[in-house]
Parts: structure tokens; C-alpha cells; sequence
């Protein structure tokens, strides 16, 4: 619940940068702006998904599932690629222009 918070508020965020209020801040952004707290937000989120899969691995492997082969291993694997592809994305905003931020724009929607 709290990862699903943090990735769904982190996503408006996000649009609300790309949409141009990025400078605005309100009681949830804790005095910040909005773009100064959206990768910060994504970044704690990233981190609990992080620690979200340790913990079913370690619980796979005490049932005696296979390692690095369970849907769930699989599935996080999948959402770490993404979440980093994501997070890598904002270094090609001033060469990439609008390709990069459109990109990030779409891969962050349809992730989270």
C-alpha cells in the first residue's frame, strides 16, 4: 500500500511538472516544489520495490522455490529494469529535448 501511494502520488507529480506547475508546492511536497520533491518521492518508491523483491526472494528461497527463476523473481527483475531505465531517462533531457521527456513521460504512466 505504501509503495502504491508513493508511485501513484510521485506519478502525479510528475505530471504536474510536465504540465508546467512544477514551481507550485503544496501541503504534501513538505515546503518543496513539485519538481523538487517528484525524483525524490520515485527514488524512496524505487527503494521500497527494491526491498519489496529482496523480501520475496528470501521468502522463495525458504519455501524451496527456485532462486532467480520465480514469477516473482521474474516480475521484479522486470519492475527494477523499468523503474531504472525510468530514472536514467531525466540524464537525456537537455541533449534528448522533448524525445526524452515524452519518453520518460510515457515509460513512468505506463509503469506505475
Amino acid at each position: 500500500t505504501v509503495l502504491a501511494t508513493m508511485a501513484t502520488f510521485g506519478s502525479y507529480l510528475g505530471w504536474q511538472v510536465r504540465l508546467g506547475n512544477g514551481g507550485e508546492s503544496n501541503a504534501l511536497t513538505l515546503g518543496e516544489t513539485i519538481r523538487e520533491f517528484h525524483p525524490k518521492l520515485m527514488t524512496g518508491a524505487m527503494f521500497f520495490f527494491f526491498l519489496g523483491g529482496q523480501g520475496g526472494l528470501v521468502l522463495g528461497k525458504a519455501q524451496g522455490l527456485p532462486f532467480l527463476e520465480s514469477p516473482h523473481a521474474m516480475t521484479a527483475f522486470a519492475g527494477l529494469g523499468l523503474l531504472a531505465l525510468q530514472a536514467a531517462l531525466p540524464l537525456a533531457f537537455e541533449s534528448g529535448g522533448a524525445a526524452a521527456r515524452n519518453a520518460h513521460t510515457v515509460l513512468g504512466t505506463s509503469t506505475m
